[in-house]
């Protein structure tokens, strides 16, 4: 069964997000207006807004990925906050360590959160649509 459901702009996925305030994309919109040529991402990263990357990933990979985790196949949480441009190698690293030694034991976007990395409704955000299954989840790991 095909679904009926239409794009959602970039501007309203990242909002949802909480990655850009509604003065944010206001503003994007209206020099978007003055030069149409240039996209909406390339203005809000310009801007210092989100990063390219981030921008990239839910304007161009978003419906992918989305279809991926509806099929039941998504990646980690982990691994989508990379590719976003939400967090970097180098902090996933430090997170997996963290996990690893037994030093920390939370989930992914909890440790982002608790380190400064993201905001909770960003992990939020991406927890609903991707894993909506542990969106509920306790933040930290079942013991072993």
């Amino acid at each position: 069964m095909a679904k009926a459901q239409t794009k959602k702009r970039l501007g309203s996925i990242l909002q949802e997000a909480k990655l850009i305030s509604p003065y944010q994309l206001e503003t994007a919109l209206e020099e978007q207006k003055k030069e149409p040529q240039r996209r909406l991402g390339e203005i809000l990263a310009q801007k210092g807004w989100v990063q390219q990357q981030t921008a990239d990933f839910f304007a161009e990979e978003w419906e992918k990925v989305i279809e991926q985790a509806e099929q039941g196949t998504p990646q980690s949480l982990g691994y989508y906050l990379r590719e976003a441009g939400l967090i970097d190698d180098h902090q996933l690293d430090a997170i997996l360590a963290e996990q690893g030694q037994g030093r920390m034991w939370m989930r992914i976007g909890a440790l982002a959160v608790l380190k400064g990395w993201l905001n909770q409704s960003t992990v939020d955000f991406m927890l609903q649509h991707l894993h909506p299954d542990k969106a509920g989840d306790s933040p930290f790991l079942p013991a072993k």
